[in-house]
C-alpha cells in the first residue's frame, strides 16, 4: 500500500509540473474474483477434478492399509520367502501411491496445471475489461489495491526500456536460449494434500 501511495504522490507531482491532468483509478481484484460468477464456476469445476484425484489416492492408501493388516495376520504362518513377497507387494503399492500424489499435487502437477488452465482465461478477461474501461474513461493509471501493482498505464508512461538499457549497459547478453529462471511462476493451488497426514504415504521399506 505504501508503494501505491508513493506512486500516486509522484504522479500528482508530475501533473503539477507539466500542468497535465492525470486520472487515476484503482480496483480490488480479490473482490472481483470473490464476486465473479465465472470464478465461482471455476472453483466448482476445479474442486470436482481435485476431489477425483484425492479419491484415487485415498483408494490406494486404503489398499495399503488392508495389505498391511493382512500381512500382520498372516506373517506368523508364512515362511520368509512368502513374507518377503508380500512386503514387496506392499512397497510397490506405496510407491504407486507416492507417484500418484506427486503426479497430481506435486510442483507442476495436474492440479496446478488444471488450475492455471481454468483461471488464465478469466484473468485475461478481467484485464481486458479493466483496459477497456480505462481507455473509455481516459484513466492514465489503474492500480490494484490487493496487489500493489499497475494493471493499466499509458504507453508513454512506460520507462521499462530505459531502465533495461541502463541496467544492461555494461553487460553482455547470454548466448544460451534458456529462459530466465527468475520468471514469475503462478502459485500452486492452496490446501495441497501433500501437507495432510491423510495423504502422507509411508515410504517403501528397504
Amino acid at each position: 500500500m505504501k508503494r501505491i501511495l508513493l506512486l500516486v504522490i509522484v504522479l500528482v507531482g508530475i501533473s503539477m509540473v507539466y500542468s497535465q491532468q492525470i486520472k487515476i483509478a484503482y480496483v480490488n481484484t480479490d473482490r472481483i474474483l470473490a464476486g465473479s460468477n465465472e470464478a465461482a464456476d471455476i472453483a466448482r469445476v476445479y474442486d470436482l477434478d481435485r476431489t477425483g484425484w484425492m479419491n484415487q489416492i485415498k483408494a490406494l492408501n486404503e489398499d495399503i492399509k488392508q495389505m498391511e493388516r493382512s500381512f500382520e495376520i498372516d506373517k506368523l504362518t508364512k515362511n520368509e520367502a512368502a513374507k518377503k513377497e508380500a512386503q514387496n507387494r506392499i512397497d510397490t503399492k506405496k510407491a504407486e501411491a507416492g507417484q500418484k500424489l506427486e503426479e497430481y499435487f506435486g510442483d507442476g502437477g495436474k492440479a496446478e496445471q488444471r488450475y492455471k488452465e481454468l483461471i488464465e482465461p478469466l484473468t485475461k478477461k478481467i484485464n481486458d475489461v479493466i483496459k477497456k474501461i480505462s481507455e473509455n474513461e481516459k484513466y492514465s493509471l489503474v492500480l490494484d489495491v490487493s496487489m500493489g501493482t499497475v494493471l493499466y498505464a499509458l504507453p508513454s508512461m512506460d520507462i521499462t526500456d530505459q531502465v533495461l538499457a541502463e541496467l544492461n549497459k555494461d553487460t553482455q547478453k547470454p548466448t544460451t536460449d534458456k529462459p530466465n529462471d527468475l520468471q514469475n511462476i503462478p502459485n500452486a493451488p492452496s490446501n495441497n494434500p501433500r501437507d495432510s497426514e491423510e495423504f502422507n504415504t509411508p515410504a517403501p521399506q528397504k
